[in-house]
């Protein structure tokens, strides 16, 4: 037995808490957990399991166990065991690691990914990850420039080291599962400079099955209380060139609207800014995306090429020209910075782990979010085809759209400027108009009282100007009238300011029960697992553009599951039913065209995750129209979902599970493809699947409707066209 190598004392303390471990269930804002028993298992002492993980950091124990070893308590964060479910096993042990000579390391939970950690000659701090097919990251520096003092990069000693896994599973309020799985090794770093003035450094590493992620912990300390970070010393130094997806933003001011194009990561400039996630492959296939999650109090992260395959991150600087990208204090964390994991692109759609990164649910009380699909009258420019009702937004018109929406099961009306003031000057000139005081011809109250006759909530558009200056006031305002929620737009930031107003914004609509739908926006970071009436947002050029422009391509559609989607919820207004070929397509401002098939379209209502699912044509285009039906009842937040096949740019396949019944949603590029889809997702017994198919390249606006009967071994064949796509609902 391995406990036999250590003293009498230490192996009656490791019977001891081996056995409080068994008999209790962890305590309230504390780990209970015990070291050695572990050691065995963990490759600490000899034994038959040795070299199951941790060999870095056992090799050092081995050596210095008998002046190291205690025990210690560790108060998690952001977790809270009266409302949720977990299972706990902490591996924890401090000790001194001033003699320590190689890296130290830990494996993921199944042990196919390893995160090491070392110190560079210099006391430089780096990290080299291992994974499927080999090296995934090779040794690559980390530390922070601040405005004053010298960088916090170099001449730093290990002082502490320790070890923790966790295993919890959770509930989402909405998103693209019901139940997640947090499982975790993570091993915490303390760091401390060698020369004056000491400072002292944390980094925390996780290693998860699906991917990796660090942060920086500036702990508490009178040599470092106040800063300004000017720079994040953060690089990705990669073993090869490999393929990737790229969105040059090239700007901090943006609406991140933009195509992610086919690129490799020796091509991307050191001048220009790429903004996440960046999405890579290599030729064996293995994919990665780097991301950032727990973005509260921080600046938004880009990328910059360095020589070689290699990165550098690139900070959103504060808007007052200082230079400054964060202003805080000690004690303080950084956001996640993620490299998301895979052996196929799908691997990255199915994954939780911008999520498990983020904070559980603040809400007490989240009965009042109700996930739904939306009605979008300014797409088509509030088009009507009803005799005495005009094309554009007043009482009778958005009448004329809450009917549409109720006798389609449409949940909510999104309620555009004009409402409060024209367009133009809502936009462009914020400051002169008042979110309290409703234009007379679009008569809110009365409006407001026939929506809710009709079962049909409202959003009320906003400019995030007027939220900054009028939120006390006309959030609870926007409630007495009767709105379900909001949404805001045009913040078009991501510095540390508007990072923080992101949050704030969030807290003052949960105070008066309005779900957020944010527009103008960055890019999601797993704050919805926080904040879940954050039902969407954009960040996504989506059919939007076909309005103006030709930037909404299949290329670019069928590239957004494997990049922009892996991060989160996004608002890409699916369903227009004005299908058109490549060659018929232009952009129109008053009845838009939509590229590719009706299947494409309604494909993108099960591939494309967004709790609030705008439906984007109007009424005249739906009418008796085939597809109209699968609109109806496909849900917008989900079970759990299964990607079947995924290639980037190229063809995807996803099934969804809301309750008992599945959807499944196929898309492909210009290529046409014969696909067959294995349905041993499905449970036992027999189910009915209805199958909406292309006809034709040709003929875009068509489909056929197939119902038949289907176990788990059946096998659904399907031909979709030339940017077409397959849709199908299977339910018992």
């Amino acid at each position: 037995m391995c406990c036999e190598s250590l003293s009498p004392g230490d192996r009656s303390e490791v019977r001891r808490q081996e056995s409080e471990v068994r008999e209790t269930q962890p305590r309230q804002g504390v780990f209970h957990s015990f070291i050695l028993g572990s050691f065995c298992r963990h490759g600490i002492y000899s034994g038959p399991d040795r070299g199951s993980g941790f060999s870095a950091t056992s090799l050092f124990l081995k050596s210095s166990l008998p002046s190291i070893p205690r025990f210690v308590l560790l108060e998690p964060e952001t977790l809270n065991f009266e409302r949720h479910t977990m299972k706990f096993l902490l591996l924890l042990l401090s000790f001194s690691v001033s003699s320590l000579a190689g890296p130290v390391h830990i494996t993921s939970p199944n042990g196919r990914i390893d995160i090491e950690f070392r110190l560079e000659r210099e006391g430089i701090p780096q990290w080299k990850v291992t994974g499927p097919g080999g090296v995934i990251l090779d040794w690559s520096p980390l530390g922070l420039t601040f405005l004053e003092g010298k960088p916090l990069t170099s001449d730093f000693t290990l002082v502490n080291s320790a070890i923790v896994e966790r295993n919890e599973t959770y509930e989402l309020v909405v998103g693209k599962t019901r139940k997640a799985r947090d499982h975790f090794r993570e091993l915490q770093i303390q760091l401390k400079e060698s020369v004056e003035p000491f400072r002292r450094l944390d980094i925390a590493f996780r290693a998860y099955d699906d991917g990796v992620a660090f942060r920086y912990v500036l702990p508490q300390q009178e040599s470092l209380s106040e800063f300004d970070i000017t720079k994040e010393n953060t690089e990705f130094h990669f073993p090869a060139d490999m393929k990737a997806w790229a969105f040059q933003i090239n700007t901090f001011i943006s609406s991140y609207e933009g195509n992610y194009l086919p690129a490799t990561i020796d091509a991307l400039p050191d001048t220009g800014l790429t903004y996440l996630p960046l999405t890579m492959q290599r030729p064996d296939g293995v994919t990665m995306s780097i991301a950032e999650a727990d973005l509260t109090d921080y600046a938004g992260m880009y990328l910059r090429g360095l020589p070689g395959a290699a990165l550098q991150v690139a900070l959103a600087p504060l808007p007052n020209n200082s230079g400054v990208c964060v202003r805080g204090k000690t004690p303080f964390s950084s956001p996640w910075r993620v490299i998301m994991i895979g052996e196929k692109p799908g691997d990255l759609i199915e994954s939780t782990i911008i999520l498990n990164l983020n904070a559980p649910c603040a809400l007490s009380d989240v009965s009042w979010i109700k996930p739904g699909k939306a009605i979008f009258p300014w797409w088509p420019n509030f088009y009507s085809d009803k005799p005495g009702v005009a094309s554009k937004l007043d009482f009778e018109n958005q009448k004329y759209y809450i009917d549409f929406a109720s006798d389609n099961n449409l949940e909510y009306l999104e309620l555009e400027p004009p409402w409060y003031g024209d367009e133009d000057g809502a936009i462009n000139r914020p400051h002169n108009y008042d979110i309290t005081k409703p234009v007379p011809e679009i008569q809110l109250p009365a409006l407001f009282e026939y929506a809710k006759k009709k079962n049909v909530g409202m959003f009320l558009w906003t400019h995030w100007e007027n939220v900054n200056r009028q939120a006390g006031t006309a959030f609870p305002l926007f409630k007495k009238w009767g709105a379900v929620g909001v949404k805001i737009d045009f913040m078009n930031r991501d510095d540390q300011e508007m990072v923080r107003w992101y949050h704030a914004t969030l807290k003052k609509a949960a105070e008066h029960k309005l779900m957020v739908f944010f527009h103008g926006a960055y890019k999601p970071t797993g704050t919805q697992r926080t904040y879940p009436h954050l039902v969407t947002q954009e960040g996504v050029l989506g059919n939007e553009q076909n309005k103006v422009t030709y930037l909404c391509s299949m290329e670019h559609t069928m590239t957004l599951p494997f990049t922009r989607m892996l991060v989160g919820p996004m608002d890409f207004t699916p369903g227009g039913f004005r299908n058109v070929t490549l060659e018929q397509f232009k952009p129109d401002m008053n009845q838009p065209m939509v590229l590719g098939t009706r299947c494409h379209q309604l494909a993108m209502f099960v591939v494309y995750e967004s709790p609030l699912q705008m439906v984007c044509d109007d009424p005249a285009a739906y009418r008796n129209q085939p597809g109209l039906d699968f609109i109806r009842y496909v849900p917008s937040s989900w079970d759990e979902t299964k990607v079947i096949e995924g290639k980037i740019g190229e063809v995807i396949i996803i099934a969804r599970r809301k309750g008992a019944d599945w959807y499944i949603g196929g898309m492909t590029d210009w290529t046409a493809r014969d696909v067959s889809i294995l349905l041993d997702f499905l449970g036992e017994g027999e189910y009915e699947a209805e199958i909406y198919q292309d006809v034709a390249d040709s003929r875009p606006t068509e489909l056929t409707i197939v119902k038949t009967t289907v176990t788990s071994q059946s096998t659904i064949a399907v031909r979709m066209a030339q940017g077409g796509g397959v849709v199908a609902r299977v339910r018992r």
